[in-house]
């Protein structure tokens, strides 16, 4: 299996979904095994939605958020789970058509992949522990995410929830992504990148191929399709929020 590797920066909610998608349709064409392994940050705070979330959360969610923290713009995953106000935090993503995990479960894949994270953050100098490690507890009936936990999610050694993640499956293929919010503990982007990529080559035993982000582009053939698609959907979300709660977000941006 190829292991190829993309350290995004920072970028839009926009760029940042549509990226992942159109990676996920992209290795859903390939004959080989391939496996990308992906962070990203966001250039404004952003909420990012789960694919079946009602856009009358934002109210709440804007609420939420407003106290001490702007938001910006909203973007709609193509995973579920809940709302996640993205700007503080370091983004990551798995991108897959290996056979192999493409029979896992969705609970087995899950782990697998946040096997890789618990590792690259143990490099980094954080020590985690899987929410079910914690003991249990209640999937809370909040639209934020980090107001609940799953039992693959991370967990600081206090309990504090770091790190979640949502997935989605088509035919021959999977993403998983998700975020990880490392700013109280220095982690840059960087080292997390190549924590990352040297968790993944433990774990897969491929060493790691590097492309930038112009490279990552080109391989997809219909990339502005999918910066459209993202921005739509987006103004979308804008176009349906009331003009006092939606009265500061920023217009769709690519």
């Amino acid at each position: 299996m190829r292991l190829m590797a993309l350290l995004s920066g920072i970028q839009t909610g926009i760029y940042n979904m549509a990226l992942d998608e159109a990676l996920l349709e992209w290795v859903r064409l390939q004959q080989a095994p391939v496996l990308w392994v992906r962070t990203y940050c966001w250039a404004a705070p952003t909420l990012s939605l789960g694919v079946n979330q009602k856009v009358r959360d934002l109210d709440f969610l804007l609420s939420h958020y407003g106290q001490g923290q702007d938001v910006r713009a909203v973007v709609r995953r193509p995973t579920g789970g809940r709302a996640i106000l993205h700007g503080q935090d370091i983004s990551f993503s798995f991108i897959t058509n290996q056979p192999h995990i493409l029979q896992l479960s969705l609970k087995e894949a899950y782990a697998i992949f946040a096997g890789v994270v618990q590792q690259a953050l143990g490099t980094v100098g954080l020590p985690t522990q899987r929410a079910a490690e914690a003991g249990p507890r209640d999937y809370l009936r909040s639209p934020v995410c980090f107001q609940t936990h799953t039992p693959s999610d991370l967990l600081a050694m206090d309990g504090q929830k770091l790190s979640g993640s949502a997935q989605l499956r088509r035919s021959g293929g999977i993403l998983q992504h998700g975020a990880a919010f490392l700013g109280a503990w220095g982690i840059r982007e960087n080292a997390f990148f190549e924590a990352l990529c040297q968790a993944s080559t433990a774990t897969f035993g491929e060493p790691v191929n590097v492309l930038s982000s112009l490279e990552a582009e080109a391989l997809i053939t219909d990339w502005p399709q999918w910066l459209e698609l993202y921005a739509k959907a987006s103004k979308e979300i804008l176009d349906s929020v009331s003009t006092t709660s939606g009265s500061h977000l920023l217009p769709a941006s690519r």
